[in-house]
């Protein structure tokens, strides 16, 4: 019986080792910030989306990488708003393709103020969204409050 429960203790603990690591390995990442670098709440986005515009020209960037799992549903998603809404202003930006991309994503991080950031991500503007839920969840509306400000 000791052995039995010994068996079962040794299984528990390399499960929790095991979701340890890939939490460490894999870091999940939701966030909202602003141009300058400060992280946001919903409530201080809405506030945020009172205000006009400053850009000259619309800039929504999305950066991902094919191999990133998080990064699938949001392209989903994009890919079904950009059927819905043809005239969307999005470019999308494979980090994977070389180093041209992957500097313009380190000159946004730079731009934002980040010492990191993770993907996907996305900017909208003076926006960012890091992250699948964040981005499903705000873009159609921080889209809509960005572009009717220009």
């Amino acid at each position: 019986m000791k052995t039995s429960n010994t068996h079962y203790l040794s299984g528990f603990l390399a499960i929790l080792i095991l979701l340890g690591l890939c939490a460490a390995i894999f870091p999940v990442s939701a966030t909202i910030f602003i141009s300058d670098g400060t992280e946001i709440e919903e409530t201080e986005l809405f506030s945020l989306m009172d205000e006009p515009v400053s850009d000259e020209i619309p800039r929504v960037l999305f950066f991902y990488d094919p191999d990133c799992g998080a990064c699938e549903p949001v392209h989903e998603f994009l890919d079904t708003f950009l059927e819905d809404n043809p005239d969307t202003i999005l470019e999308s930006i494979n980090i994977a393709d070389g180093s041209e991309e992957m500097d313009r994503f380190t000159a946004m991080k730079n731009e934002f103020n980040r010492e990191k950031v993770f993907i996907p991500v996305i900017y909208i503007g003076p926006v960012a969204f890091e992250g699948t839920e964040d981005i499903m969840t705000y873009f159609e509306d921080v889209y809509a409050w960005y572009m009717n400000n220009f």
